[in-house]
């Protein structure tokens, strides 16, 4: 059972470079980080907001600890 699934969508503009899609992965992970360590466990999924708000993705965190 995994403790955080996270998926980073494709950009509706197609990339052409690999480092252009890792750069969004990157970014995509940031602001999951984000927004987890922000909640302190207490959320347990959220959309990958970027500026603008524009949707990178999503993630889900399973807490197994008890606190």
């Amino acid at each position: 059972m995994p403790l955080l699934s996270l998926t980073v969508n494709n950009p509706a503009t197609p990339l052409e470079k690999q480092h252009q899609e890792s750069a969004i992965i990157h970014r995509a992970l940031a602001l999951a980080a984000s927004d987890i360590r922000s909640a302190a466990g207490k959320k347990t999924s959220g959309n990958i907001v970027d500026t603008g708000g524009t949707v990178l993705g999503t993630w889900t965190y399973t807490p197994v600890a008890s606190s």
